[in-house]
């Protein structure tokens, strides 16, 4: 007992240090304080414990020479059988040399496990009065602690509730911080969106992307119905073919409650999951994944895929608003792009290429032949397509693949008369009337116009003669059979229909 005596002084002073020094964490701070217990009080098992009251949990954080009463770390037990709880609410006394005959101590199912001679334990108190914690030690003996101890404890027990409370205020400054710019980031991303819906093009490309930096996910999709199915038409980070997902009543349950529920869907982790077929995981990688429906008049328009590659947590609510907000953006995208569309069906002229469109050449090509049926004369219907159109895409870039689109147009009408009708179908497939023609003078021009494809690119051509009272779509039917004849036999020719 007299070592005990002569040491004392020195642990004041080394809880006199613990108080003043800088510590890299609280579990720094911990290790330090049970290591300066472990030394003032051998033969005694310290720890720290928490004192989970929303799970009524008592678990060791931390401990030294706990191996006799089998203490470890993170070892549980139902709070109020615990010594600590008693003591930290005031029913039982935080210094107690003979536990078993203690009225509380002795009764709870700690003793009964730990047969506890001596017991001293102080709370870990919180500014507001909050009682997180208890820094406490067991011994064997009786008599083991004494009111010096006590005193002790009392100071390291402040020292580990004030680096806790800096800790937590840290990790809830770098929480907030970290809030504040995921708002500003989501923010600003919906002012981008919006400032594309504003422009004359298509805008949902750059809403998706949108809705990918607000959520720091790298890629992302948009579908739309088609059908019965949802097909992507527009993506952000990946460069694959569209994605095509079945929308049945039979659906796995991510997308079902997107597409059907107007509820978003959070998958935590995508690499098992029905939500996302095996070759969408595999093709981007993905780990997690968020369903966002695009709500329009009450109804799916479509639905946002947000997919992050490594794993994350659900998103915040303030998240989820951002996402509410460029969903809604995506469906106006929609709608403008449904508008634009409709407007292109119904224009004279293609915007692209100056020729006219497919409508113009529904309504003019029946009309030619009821003239020539009239003037009983020859009229040829052919069908002009770019060869490798798709390749030129890929390697010069949509721009540049518009750019051969116009000019094609443009020096084929050159060569053609004013008689002659020029159309664009679709894609670089344009439709060509030749009145008063027969099938071989047809092919002859139709040679003359190919070999005028600019870029040093080539064309391809199929062209019928016109039989009287064939209808029109069978004799167009009859000049795209001669097209794909010509691409079969190797691109770059004019094949006549028989």
């Amino acid at each position: 007992m007299a070592d005990d005596v002569r040491m004392e002084p020195e642990a004041m002073q080394a809880a006199a240090a613990a108080s003043s020094t800088s510590y890299r964490s609280f579990a720094d701070a911990t290790r330090a304080v049970l290591d300066l217990l472990e030394r003032q009080l051998p033969g005694a098992a310290v720890f720290l414990a928490h004192l989970d009251r929303s799970h009524d949990i008592h678990r060791i954080v931390d401990t030294r020479n706990g191996g006799e009463f089998g203490l470890r770390s993170n070892l549980a037990m139902p709070l109020f059988e615990s010594y600590c709880v008693h003591m930290a609410d005031g029913r039982a006394p935080r210094l107690c040399n003979d536990v078993p005959a203690q009225t509380v101590f002795g009764r709870v199912a700690a003793q009964q496990r730990f047969a506890a001679g001596s017991y001293l334990g102080v709370p870990v108190e919180l500014s507001d009065g909050s009682r997180v914690g208890s820094l406490a030690a067991l011994a064997r003996a009786r008599e083991r602690f004494r009111p010096e101890h006590e005193q002790l404890f009392s100071m390291l027990a402040r020292v580990l509730a004030v680096e806790l409370e800096r800790e937590t205020s840290e990790r809830d400054l770098r929480r907030l911080n970290d809030s504040l710019r995921a708002q500003a980031r989501g923010m600003a991303a919906v002012s981008r969106a919006a400032r594309a819906l504003a422009a004359e093009a298509d805008s949902r490309a750059a809403v998706v992307e949108a809705a990918a930096e607000a959520a720091s996910a790298p890629v992302a999709f948009l579908l739309e119905p088609s059908g019965r199915e949802l097909v992507s038409t527009a993506m952000h980070g990946v460069d694959m073919p569209p994605v095509t997902i079945q929308a049945r009543e039979d659906q796995p349950r991510g997308a079902q409650k997107a597409f059907s529920s107007l509820e978003s869907y959070f998958v935590a982790d995508a690499r098992d999951h029905p939500a996302l077929a095996a070759p969408l995981v595999e093709a981007t990688s993905a780990r997690s994944a968020l369903f966002e429906p695009v709500v329009r008049d009450g109804s799916v328009a479509g639905v946002m895929i947000l997919i992050w590659q490594e794993p994350v947590t659900p998103p915040t609510d303030s998240l989820e608003a951002v996402l509410r907000l460029i969903a809604a953006q995506a469906a106006a995208a929609i709608q403008h792009a449904a508008l634009r569309e409709r407007l292109g069906e119904l224009a004279l002229s293609d915007p692209l290429t100056g020729v006219a469109t497919r409508r113009m050449w529904e309504a003019e090509l029946p009309r030619e032949l009821a003239r020539a049926r009239r003037g009983d004369t020859p009229v040829c219907v052919a069908v002009l397509d770019l060869d490798h159109l798709g390749a030129f895409n890929m390697l010069r870039g949509e721009r540049e693949g518009d750019r051969l689109l116009k000019e094609a147009a443009s020096a084929w009408s050159a060569a053609l008369r004013d008689v002659d009708f020029l159309a664009r179908l679709d894609g670089g497939e344009f439709g060509v009337v030749l009145p008063g023609c027969t099938l071989g003078e047809a092919c002859d021009v139709l040679d003359r116009v190919r070999a005028l494809t600019p870029r040093g690119q080539t064309a391809s051509a199929g062209v019928a003669q016109w039989q009287a009272g064939e209808p029109a779509e069978l004799v167009q039917a009859r000049g795209q059979d001669a097209l794909t004849a010509a691409k079969s036999a190797g691109r770059d020719l004019t094949i006549a229909a028989e």
